[in-house]
């Protein structure tokens, strides 16, 4: 991971900005990447190195609330589109892709429901469902933290911010080893082991820059996540691929499989023996190859 990554701001007015990176050959395909919860635009080598390494030209960006990105209290999924669909503009982008992993999985998605003239494939890994979901128990199969983190979710929003307070003193500098033991019941073997090589500093850098100036994206993410989304997923006509991973603890496959049924232009890959974080490690690349054979 190169930790001295230079990130950029877009000035969006009002005094907002957002914060973006790019990586990767410029005459690339482009792709967008939507972080997890929490997360930030600061890039992680284990991740993206497999798709900048096949010349796909990739850029991430910090939510509102995370890292150098200015806060948007009371943001919604589908809002989040439009400050990207101001970025790609300012990039004088005409087509990209968009990929999502964890929370950033329902973000891809507004982005196709809103920018379809220029969004021409949607990789989804580990992607939540939404909270209301019809015939799906959302917490049912994720660990302790996830139980309580979106317990929280009925509560109001003092409550929900003592909760995410506290995780995020658990994540902040904490070395990897230190995380694993934290986020124990949710880390399955093959989860474990990622954050025990490469991608335990990379990923520990990324959120500690999410986290460095408070947790407000952190809680703003999780109000977003689990209210409504702002977008039918039945709408989007642009191909998707979509991959889960059987043992998943923090985002059990019973999302990517209701997921499946609502796009109807999925192709899902449960793979066993992956979890949350070993699905999407060291394969980007790979699984962009695939859904960009998909592409007009």
């Amino acid at each position: 991971m190169r930790y001295d990554v230079v990130t950029e701001l877009l000035h969006l007015g009002e005094g907002r900005v957002l914060e973006f990176t790019e990586r990767g050959p410029r005459s690339g395909p482009v792709v967008l990447f939507h972080h997890g919860m929490p997360g930030s635009a600061l890039p992680m080598d284990s991740v993206l190195d497999s798709a900048t390494e096949r010349g796909y030209r990739v850029i991430t960006y910090s939510r509102p609330g995370y890292g150098g990105s200015t806060r948007a209290p009371g943001r919604t999924v589908a809002g989040a589109a439009e400050e990207c669909g101001h970025l790609m503009d300012h990039l004088g982008v005409e087509r990209y892709l968009v990929a999502g992993w964890s929370a950033g999985g329902p973000h891809a998605l507004s982005i196709a429901a809103t920018d379809p003239r220029r969004v021409s494939g949607v990789l989804l890994i580990a992607s939540f469902a939404p909270r209301d979901a019809e015939g799906l128990a959302f917490v049912s199969g994720m660990g302790v933290q996830n139980h309580v983190l979106f317990g929280s979710a009925s509560g109001d929003e003092e409550q929900q911010r003592a909760i995410v307070s506290q995780m995020a003193a658990l994540v902040r500098d904490s070395e990897p080893a230190e995380l694993a033991a934290g986020m124990a019941s949710l880390l399955p073997a093959a989860d474990a082991a990622e954050l025990a090589g490469a991608y335990g500093p990379d990923n520990a850098a990324h959120m500690n820059h999410a986290l460095a100036d408070g947790a407000d994206g952190w809680l703003d993410d999780l109000r977003a996540l689990t209210s409504p989304w702002g977008f039918d997923p039945g709408d989007i006509a642009a191909p998707v691929e979509l991959w889960h991973g059987a043992l998943d603890r923090m985002v059990p496959v019973a999302h990517g499989l209701w997921l499946t049924r609502r796009l109807p232009t999925a192709r899902t890959r449960v793979e066993n023996g992956h979890g949350h974080i070993s699905i999407g490690v060291g394969s980007l690349g790979d699984k962009l190859d695939r859904l960009r054979a998909r592409t007009p």
